[in-house]
């Protein structure tokens, strides 16, 4: 039977288309850098001008998209490798005029703005890329395809394709993931198929009021991690927030023996994976007790940040990670490969570069952060959603996503 999402229980697959701790500093566990290059290199204004234009494109204005096709294909864009620091390579559809896109992405920045941007041709056009998006969505999968469970999708820029990265192990030859055609009505090398290990849908233990965020939270026998304290758009409500597919509204969340609050405000589930906790206090702390440099930060701001910036992630289960890198802002994430209803879509897709595991079973709604390297600080990037690659690489819901359809903003001071 299919499998569910992120929760303490639950494994899932993917494919992938090209409170009252004191802040305390403290070192990084043996093995993790207290900082990565991406995080100290220096950024001009410039570049980081040209980084957020780039995010612009790439990500939805307002309500996401139906078909959860990349909105990047409107300008061309099939992915971009690098950071804001080190630059970008931009991978291109073939119909894509390269002078034009520069062009677009540098107007009115000083004329060294482009030497920020690097242009690479691929041999597909958007609309195969598209078709490819949606016969994938659809479930047009050639031959014997029993074994699949979930999935997840996004475009991959390297491979100039849709990547198909499906829990557990390859199957035997003659089986998917060595058909030439893996997808009816796509022409091949349009779709990669890659088998990625496990994945699920991704608990700090009695967090007393007002809650913070990365607090484990349990209802029954689910287990899942708050995410971050925010306010209505509307008033001076708080909540704070989590993965939707922890539960639906009406369930009652307590940390330890003490009441967090109840699951409200979920809708458009699983597209919007996503949930306000209501019915306590809430404030803007976060825990980051783990391979983070304090245990403790507060939130000063929130947004969605830039393929390439390095952030963190603090789940209940493996506790804070850092020196995680941005590589997509529009990845698709399924449950059910046979129900295209089961997806979330234009979510943050990111990983380490040594591979190391970020996320497990019971971090679902964990914040995923930008951190200050000297100041007990963090800016809110996103909440986990699931993982894959037996929790090397992880799935969030973007900061303006979960923004804009819970109708709230971070609490930042």
């Amino acid at each position: 039977m299919p499998t569910p999402r992120l929760l303490i229980t639950v494994p899932a697959l993917a494919i992938v288309l090209s409170a009252g701790l004191l802040a305390s500093a403290g070192g990084p566990a043996a093995g993790d850098e207290a900082t990565t290059s991406s995080e100290t290199a220096a950024v001009t204004s410039v570049q980081r001008a040209v980084a957020q234009r780039l995010t612009a494109v790439l990500t939805p204005q307002g309500e996401k998209p139906a078909d959860g096709v990349p909105v990047g294909l409107d300008v061309g864009i099939i992915g971009v490798l690098g950071s804001a620091a080190d630059g970008y390579d931009v991978v291109v559809t073939r119909e894509t005029d390269p002078a034009a896109l520069v062009a677009r992405l540098t107007a009115g920045l000083p004329a060294g703005a482009r030497n920020s941007l690097r242009i690479t041709t691929s041999e597909r056009s958007a609309d195969e890329l598209r078709t490819a998006w949606r016969q994938v969505s659809a479930q047009a999968w050639a031959g014997d395809a029993s074994q699949r469970s979930s999935y997840s999708m996004d475009l991959d820029p390297e491979l100039g394709a849709v990547v198909v990265d499906v829990e557990g192990t390859a199957p035997a030859a003659g089986r998917l993931d060595v058909q030439r055609a893996p997808v009816e009505g796509v022409e091949p090398g349009a779709v990669v198929v890659r088998y990625t290990g496990e994945s699920a849908l991704a608990s700090r233990t009695a967090d007393t009021s007002p809650h913070w965020g990365g607090a484990k939270i349990t209802a029954g026998s689910t287990s899942c991690t708050s995410g971050f304290t925010v306010k209505s758009k509307t008033s001076s409500t708080r909540y704070s927030v989590t993965a939707g597919h922890c539960g639906p509204n009406g369930t009652s969340w307590y940390s330890g023996a003490y009441y967090f609050g109840q699951t409200a405000g979920r809708s458009g589930y699983p597209n919007y994976d996503q949930a306000r906790l209501a019915g306590s206090s809430y404030t803007n702390s976060i825990y980051t007790d783990g391979l983070d440099n304090f245990n403790v930060r507060t939130v000063t701001g929130a947004n969605d940040g830039d393929v390439g910036d390095s952030v963190c992630v603090s789940g209940v289960v493996t506790k804070s990670v850092c020196g995680i890198e941005i590589k997509s802002l529009s990845a698709t994430y399924c449950d059910d490969p046979d129900v295209s209803s089961t997806c979330t879509t234009y979510l943050m897709r990111g990983r380490r570069d040594d591979d190391r595991v970020i996320v497990r079973k019971g971090d679902s709604g964990g914040p995923v952060y930008q951190r200050n390297t000297s100041l007990a600080r963090a800016s809110i990037r996103g909440m986990v959603i699931a993982y894959d690659m037996s929790g090397v690489r992880l799935y969030a819901e973007r900061y303006a996503s979960i923004s804009n359809h819970l109708g709230v903003v971070a609490i930042t001071s």
